[in-house]
């Protein structure tokens, strides 16, 4: 089973695997290896996105809690 990308470390060694995977290759390899590197590349930087998004946004809402907390304090 392939490995889940749920952190940015998972994206980076799956762009690293691709790149290698790349400079690997033999002239005139077939175009739907170097497409599927491309599809590849564009969903990493999607992930990647998704994934920033997401810990912004528990952060933002941690933070807003803390400040709801501290008003029913005061």
């Amino acid at each position: 089973m392939a490995k889940r990308i749920s952190k940015p470390q998972h994206i980076r060694q799956v762009l690293g695997q691709q790149i290698n995977g790349l400079l690997e290759i033999e002239p005139g390899t077939t175009k739907e290896r170097i497409d599927i590197a491309r599809a590849i590349a564009y969903l990493s930087s999607v992930a990647l996105t998704a994934i920033n998004d997401g810990e912004m946004e528990e952060r933002i809402a941690a933070l807003e809690a803390m400040e709801e907390e501290r008003h029913q304090i005061h």
